[in-house]
């Protein structure tokens, strides 16, 4: 089964579908993840301002590698797994340029698609129920309004230990969700068939009783389908 859950920045969709995952005992593919490594990589080799040519020759060379360990999504540079270099404001910043473009859009669909063979998958991002996983099981779209999501990541920086001003975080994510929604490339908008969550005031494990609802509802079509069949 998959489990496609889309959203804007600070919407909770990391947050929930890693607790999901670990309800169903699945694998949690972080999305926002795989583009920040892809930005932080494109950095450290000098190629974030390249045109579409060059990235599409750099990409499959790069020394990343997308993998499951121990039902976790890792990624690695050389060899090495990748953790808070890849949370910061201006990596964040970098990801939100790089996803517009082409080659590193197809890039990451193809990883993004083999990680979800054979495996109860939850992910999350921008364009997971409507670009990478179109014919999931369970669509979710979740939101919450600007002033929340600011909220929320400011948040979550001062917890990595990174300082963060609520007014830019707040004008940065307003800027963001207007580049997500009017690009070109799999613009954000919630798939035919998703479940539009709004997080705010909500809690956590409010949200995900919803997506878990959702779930055994799901569970339960595909039990009467097979029974349809089987007759």
């Amino acid at each position: 089964m998959i489990i496609a859950i889309d959203g804007p920045a600070g919407s909770g969709k990391s947050t929930i579908a890693r607790c999901v995952a670990e309800k169903l005992g699945g694998v949690y593919l972080d999305s926002g993840a795989m583009y920040r490594a892809v930005a932080w990589a494109l950095s450290c080799e000098r190629l974030l301002d390249t045109d579409d040519a060059v990235l599409e020759r750099a990409l499959p060379s790069l020394p990343l590698e997308f993998v499951v360990r121990d039902a976790r999504l890792q990624i690695l540079w050389r060899g090495a797994p990748l953790g808070l270099e890849i949370r910061t404001p201006d990596i964040a910043r970098a990801a939100s340029a790089i996803a517009q473009k082409s080659p590193v859009r197809r890039f990451l669909l193809q990883h993004q698609r083999r990680l979800a063979q054979d495996t109860l998958v939850v992910a999350e991002g921008r364009d997971m129920s409507t670009v990478v996983f179109p014919n999931a099981e369970v669509k979710v779209f979740l939101t919450a309004s600007p002033e929340e999501r600011a909220r929320r990541r400011v948040a979550q920086y001062h917890e990595q230990g990174t300082h963060a001003d609520y007014q830019v975080v707040l004008e940065a994510l307003k800027a963001r969700d207007h580049a997500d929604a009017h690009r070109s490339l799999a613009p954000l908008k919630p798939a035919d068939g998703a479940v539009v969550v709004d997080t705010s005031g909500l809690s956590v494990p409010q949200v995900a009783q919803v997506v878990m609802d959702l779930v055994e509802s799901a569970k339960s079509k595909n039990a009467r389908r097979k029974g349809s069949r089987a007759d």
